[in-house]
């Protein structure tokens, strides 16, 4: 093998896959952005942001959202409906915001931003294989009574 086919497969390995999301539900025909996304982990411990390309519009996906994330676990704690959509869940020590935008896309689809962090408290250990420690900066995500 060259360097230049040795290259390429580092870069390949590097990029963010649809598999690393575990079980994330995503409607069928979703394409990842992996330009735009970094993912860390596997999984369903994945954290990070992945942005995604939608076969439904906004409105569609904002159900289809709100319908099947509380049936993987998680519990909506906000949303706004609007030309730029927003849904804000947690599941555990875990929160998902996903931020939908219709865009000018032929089939009449939208594009989501989905950002999993650590809700509260400081992460000590990385996801598996990541080789990165994650910390809220500051009183980010920290739950008030």
């Amino acid at each position: 093998m060259n360097n230049a086919e040795s290259g390429a497969n580092t870069d390949n390995a590097q990029r963010p896959m649809m598999e690393q999301l575990g079980r994330m539900p995503l409607p069928v025909g979703t394409k990842l952005r992996t330009g735009e996304s970094l993912i860390f982990g596997v999984g369903d411990g994945w954290l990070g942001r992945a942005v995604f390309e939608l076969p439904n519009d906004a409105t569609t996906s904002y159900n289809f959202f709100a319908e099947q994330m509380p049936r993987q676990g998680w519990s909506m704690i906000s949303s706004v409906r609007g030309k730029r959509s927003l849904l804000v869940f947690t599941r555990g020590d875990r929160s998902a915001t996903i931020e939908l935008e219709d865009a000018n896309l032929f089939n009449g689809g939208c594009v989501a931003s989905m950002l999993i962090s650590p809700v509260g408290g400081v992460v000590t250990t990385a996801p598996a294989n990541t080789g990165v420690v994650v910390q809220p900066v500051g009183n980010a995500g920290v739950r008030r009574p």
